[in-house]
């Protein structure tokens, strides 16, 4: 047993034996009786016991009460709770105003979703942007002013 061991011990069990786990009850003793640092120690801790039975708590009258009915503060909500709360609102008329046009964008940003992410066999090819080119070009240049059609 170790000082350092013992000191461990004294700090989690308390001074009185009784409280000491089985297993190191023996080694603890024997370290006691052989070691005058452990003695000193072990009459510290009793003379701190003691201090601290002789404290008394003071009465807090209602405390109990005051805690348990204080209002809690405001949670902090995240972005997406944000965003839910600006698209269904708690009052009643709100629901019923914002879950119609909610429902009406559901397949509106599905199908935005689903056209960004997928070509659907649709290829753009180089050739047809210099086609689209020429024919600006080409309708660029035409005078629109005459008057005979």
């Amino acid at each position: 047993m170790t000082l350092e061991k013992f000191t461990r011990i004294i700090d989690l069990y308390g001074c009185k034996s009784a409280r000491w786990p089985q297993s190191l009850l023996a080694e603890c003793e024997s370290f006691v009786t052989n070691n005058i640092e452990a003695r000193t120690l072990l009459n510290q801790q009793y003379q701190v016991d003691e201090s601290m039975a002789k404290l008394e708590v003071p009465d807090f009258p209602g405390l109990e009460t005051r805690v348990l009915n204080q209002s809690l503060p405001e949670r902090n909500r995240g972005f997406f709770e944000e965003v839910i709360s600006w698209l269904i609102p708690d009052e009643y008329f709100g629901k019923q105003v914002w879950r119609p046009a909610i429902a009406a964008c559901i397949p509106l940003v599905f199908g935005i979703v689903l056209g960004n992410y997928f070509s659907f066999g649709i290829g753009i090819e180089e050739d047809g942007f210099q086609y689209w080119d020429d024919e600006l070009a080409m309708l660029s240049l035409t005078d629109y002013t005459e008057t005979n059609f």
